[in-house]
């Protein structure tokens, strides 16, 4: 069962600390009995309650016995105070619970970030693809009225000569990459077969 989920224990340093308890309540319990008896005249009969009155501290040591903590030991039945165990940090108890609930906390926060981040991030990229969709719309259309402004003999026959230059030299460029990706293929199976060959 989880400590946590316990009723809060009585917490005393050692077992001479617990017996030093049980005899203050023990003599406040007489002490108060004798004033009782005192005050209504019969403190004569007070051995004739004297046995009542320690099976009831019995009985009430009894009860409180398994919500009590030794040295952070539950204790539930009487144990000899070991002399080579360390007493208890209840500090570091409690520190250490602490960072329990931190680290619980941003387990919580971490999942609660990944079930809404990435919905997040999918609206913020269909929101910039649509401005630049918009800015490419609005490209097109104003070149489209530029092209259209621009009539056939408006061109610059140097621009006209470059544009045909760079069109002729990308159909060679294509051809001479088939070319090269050819010799690189071949390339690569006779290096493999020279070494497959044994020597």
């Amino acid at each position: 069962m989880d400590a946590r989920e316990d009723l809060p224990k009585i917490s005393v340093e050692t077992e001479q600390d617990w017996r030093r308890l049980q005899r203050n309540i023990s003599t406040a319990f007489l002490d108060r009995l004798d004033l009782e008896l005192e005050s209504q005249g019969v403190s004569q009969d007070r051995e004739s309650f004297q046995p009542h009155i320690n099976q009831f501290l019995d009985t009430l040591f009894a009860i409180t016995r398994p919500n009590l903590r030794i040295n952070g030991r539950t204790t539930e039945e009487p144990y000899d105070d070991d002399e080579g165990m360390e007493p208890f940090d209840e500090a570091l108890d409690r520190h250490i619970w602490s960072l329990s609930d931190q680290r619980l906390k941003w387990d919580r926060e971490i999942g609660g970030r990944r079930r809404t981040r990435p919905t997040e991030v999918e609206a913020m990229i269909q929101g910039v693809y649509t401005q630049h969709r918009d800015v490419d719309m609005n490209i097109d259309a104003n070149q489209e009225s530029y092209l259209s402004d621009l009539d056939g003999s408006q061109l610059d026959p140097a621009i006209e000569e470059t544009f045909v230059n760079a069109v002729t030299m990308s159909a060679q460029l294509s051809q001479s990459i088939s070319m090269q990706y050819e010799r690189a293929n071949r390339f690569s199976a006779v290096s493999t077969e020279v070494k497959a060959l044994k020597p």
